[in-house]
């Protein structure tokens, strides 16, 4: 058994990683280059470079890998490095109003900076008509032609009433004016001893014979034929005076009409875009339309003949400029950390007048960050996109069409916006960055995303650890040094840093890309540094902030340490037990992992249910443990199910354990248990075992190996080492050893023990001391050995039952 364990344990320089300083010979710190680049992701660049490169549709990019690994950081400067080496022919974006359909506002779009341009100069005609046109209005030449031509017309009026008058006067009638409601009307009436009488009057004094019958019928036929010549003598009027506002709209346009079409024919030249120009034509006839806007009395909203007034009025002439590139030398990136609805596509303001309730225009169209982004790259967190239920669909709608139609989506329905804009053309590169998992739930289960995100960059967690990789790692080093102005780092301060990135790795050959880690671990030993006087950052200052990280985030492990100490948790450390061996698991909090030993139990009984799962039947097992406890069962019949039918019923149980268990990495300790159980021998419970099993009991590789042996050791301290405390491991486990201190120095006192296994025989004989027992060629074993003896009760166990059995059918 010594020459067993001597053969099967590792030495103390196997269980940590020394980092070769020999990678650094010659080299100071002060001749270190400080990385300019995203270092360890030349895979995951390269898939970026190429997504950016094609400008097909469809090529967007969705970037996956665990944050902190430079994701973000990386694709900025990708991009930046990119867009150097463009000339973007970039667009302004604006929308005008729609003449003829103003609740679909018109968009137009302008070479980079000719957008401010071109508001400017709509802004600067609408001032000059506003300026200029009232002056014409309001000037001597004006009012002396406009009161020629009102004199001339209204000559002609008293000139048609004048001969009218005279006959109307001979018949003895006079030309009066009556009201009737709101209106006024000529009319016309007798006229009896000096004074006009209504003919009602006049029928009255005929009924009091006042006045002849004979007389009042005379007056009413003169009447009638009066009444018609009056009658075409208003319609003369009518026309006189539609006459009157044709030769005054002739004279506003003879001084008017020519300075509008001189300055909109100067803007035309200017921009010679077929909608532009359309919407410029538009613009000349409206404004022609509406020039008694700028008269004294004119049809202009009320009380608005104050400048400032008929600015406002002339808000609908304006023009919304969304898009402005007119600083931008190179393609846009956007990175947008608040994807809502609004701020992504924008949105259509609404106002609240008491008078008219919710009302909106296109002056009130806002733009989002993919049209900031448009010509260029918006950068967008994936999981943020699902925050708001209609962000997902928009953005694969907008990047599938190409186009954008600006909208509101309100969670309430005030009314009032009744805009439907002209959707916008997009040419937008699109990046996304997520976990693998969610590209893996959208690339299943959604079919759009597929078309629409068709480059995958996947950001690994590890690189490289040689010698090219350590000269990268110092480059970024030396990079959040220069960056925080802190303390420089001796060569064992450097490698103290190489050394937590390869535990952050979990392998000696990786070194970990989770730089946001390495970055706080540099900041937090310049502090530290700093604080205790030190000149440089050495191994022991990098060791102290590595420790006070953990103690920053370790309280859960304290406590269950402390119920470990106060036997809540039950364990054993020392002696002999049949059936029971300690398992071992980690607890990730996320921030933190740590390991905890755990009892695990097995008991037997005659039966036919085979292995029972208790975690399992009491819905605490995961899948993979389930399929751990499934290969323990065909470990059992590969072994012992040649000779003889198992025919057993045994339990194993994770004693003491309250939550989920999962992971098949204490397959191989249930193993053990259930050796143990069958042949009666007991385990020494000094030991404890992990490492996942296949039905050919090879031990397989487990994860969490470092945190398994130190939560161990933590509960092996308690009362102190006896000399025989250990754990057992997968020799494929070896190389990912990297023991805190404390670990190392027990074993190098021997008061410690690290054992590596390949097979489930050299696991039971280091657990009970009695070799397993090799099958001959009958499929027999040899005599004493832990399998003939674990045989055997296998036999007593079918035999009982079948006794059983037979009995019961009596």
């Amino acid at each position: 058994m010594s020459d067993l364990k001597s053969k099967l344990a590792i030495s103390p320089d196997k269980l940590q990683y020394h980092f070769d300083e020999n990678h650094l010979r010659g080299l100071s710190f002060d001749m270190i280059e400080p990385c300019s680049e995203i270092i360890g992701q030349d895979r995951a660049m390269a898939a970026v470079e190429q997504g950016l490169d094609i400008k097909s549709k469809g090529y967007n990019i969705f970037v996956t890998g665990h944050p902190g690994t430079g994701r973000t950081t990386a694709v900025r400067l990708l991009l930046e490095s990119i867009r150097e080496k463009e000339t973007p022919a970039l667009k302004d974006i604006c929308f005008v109003n729609n003449f003829k359909m103003p609740e679909c506002p018109s968009v137009l779009y302008l070479s980079a900076g000719d957008g401010r341009k071109f508001k400017k100069a709509i802004s600067y005609l609408i001032d000059s008509l506003v300026t200029v046109i009232p002056k014409i209005f309001s000037g001597e030449n004006y009012r002396e032609k406009r009161s020629r031509i009102m004199g001339e017309f209204e000559s002609r009026q008293k000139n048609l009433f004048k001969e009218f008058e005279k006959k109307i006067k001979e018949k003895g009638f006079e030309l009066v004016q009556l009201q009737i409601g709101p209106a006024v009307r000529p009319d016309l009436q007798p006229v009896i001893n000096g004074a006009a009488v209504s003919f009602p009057e006049l029928g009255k004094a005929v009924k009091e014979k006042k006045f002849k019958a004979e007389d009042l019928e005379r007056l009413k036929s003169e009447y009638e034929l009066l009444q018609k010549e009056l009658q075409g003598m208003s319609e003369q009027s009518k026309k006189i005076s539609g006459d009157l506002e044709e030769e005054l709209g002739r004279l506003n346009t003879s001084l008017v009409v020519p300075l509008i079409n001189d300055k909109i024919d100067t803007l035309k030249k200017v921009y010679d875009d077929t909608k532009i120009q359309s919407y410029l034509d538009e613009l000349n006839e409206i404004l022609i339309d509406m020039l008694e806007i700028f008269q004294p009395g004119g049809d202009q909203p009320s009380d608005q003949s104050e400048p400032r007034k008929i600015r406002d009025f002339f808000k609908q002439f304006t023009v919304n400029l969304l898009v402005d590139n007119s600083e931008q030398e190179t393609r846009p990136i956007v990175v947008e950390d608040f994807p809502a609805y609004k701020n992504l596509f924008g949105s259509v303001e609404r106002v609240f007048d008491p008078a008219t309730g919710w009302h909106s225009n296109f002056t009130r169209i806002r733009g989002g960050s993919i049209l900031k982004a448009n010509g260029g790259y918006l950068v967008l967190h994936a999981l943020d996109l699902f925050q708001d239920p209609h962000v997902w669909p928009t953005l694969k709608r907008v990047l599938r069409t190409g186009h954008l139609a600006i909208s509101n989506i309100d969670a309430f329905n005030f009314g009032g916006s009744g805009l439907r804009p002209e959707t916008i053309d997009l040419d937008v590169k699109v990046i996304l960055i997520g976990e693998s998992r969610m590209y893996d739930v959208l690339y299943h289960a959604d079919e759009d995303f597929k078309k629409i995100f068709k480059i995958k960059a996947e950001f690994d967690n590890v690189m490289e650890n040689d010698a090219t990789g350590v000269a990268r790692y110092t480059e970024f080093i030396k990079k959040v040094v220069s960056d925080e102005k802190a303390l420089p780092f001796d060569k064992s301060g450097l490698g103290a840093v190489m050394a937590q990135g390869v535990r952050l790795a979990g392998r000696r050959d990786r070194l970990s890309t989770r730089f946001t880690q390495i970055a706080d671990l540099i900041r937090e030993s310049a502090w530290l540094a700093k604080k205790n006087g030190r000149k440089k950052i050495d191994r022991g200052t990098v060791k102290q902030a590595i420790r006070m990280q953990r103690e920053r985030v370790n309280l859960a492990e304290i406590k269950v340490q402390e119920m470990y100490e106060r036997d809540i948790f039950l364990i054993d450390v020392t002696g002999w037990k049949v059936g029971q061996i300690n398992g071992l698991s980690v607890y990730d909090l996320g921030d933190y992992s740590f390991g905890r030993p755990t009892r695990i139990t097995a008991s037997l009984s005659p039966g036919a249910d085979g292995v029972i799962n208790i975690e399992r039947e009491a819905a605490m097992s995961g899948r993979i443990h389930d399929k751990g406890v499934l290969i323990l069962s065909g470990f059992m019949r590969h072994r012992f199910g040649r000779k003889r039918p198992l025919v057993f019923t045994a339990s194993l149980c994770f004693e003491q354990s309250y939550g989920g268990v999962d992971g098949d990495s204490a397959s191989s300790t249930e193993v053990f248990a259930l050796l143990s159980a069958l042949s009666g021998r007991p385990i020494n419970q000094a030991l404890a075992m992990t490492g996942s099993v296949n039905q050919k009991g090879e031990i397989q590789p487990i994860g969490g190996v470092n945190e398994k042996i130190e939560g161990f050791f933590d509960v092996c301290m308690i009362d102190g080492l006896t000399g025989d405390q250990g754990v057992i491991i997968p020799v494929q486990n070896v190389p990912d050893l990297m023991l805190k201190d404390e670990v190392v120095k027990a074993v190098e006192a021997d008061e410690f023990h690290i054992y590596a296994i390949d097979h489930v025989d050299e696991g039971i004989e280091l657990l009970t001391g009695i070799p397993a027992g090799d099958m001959d060629d009958e499929g027999n074993f040899p005599e004493g050995s832990i399998n003939f003896m674990a045989a055997g009760r296998l036999d007593e166990l079918a035999e009982t039952w079948r006794r059983y059995l037979s009995i019961n059918r009596r």
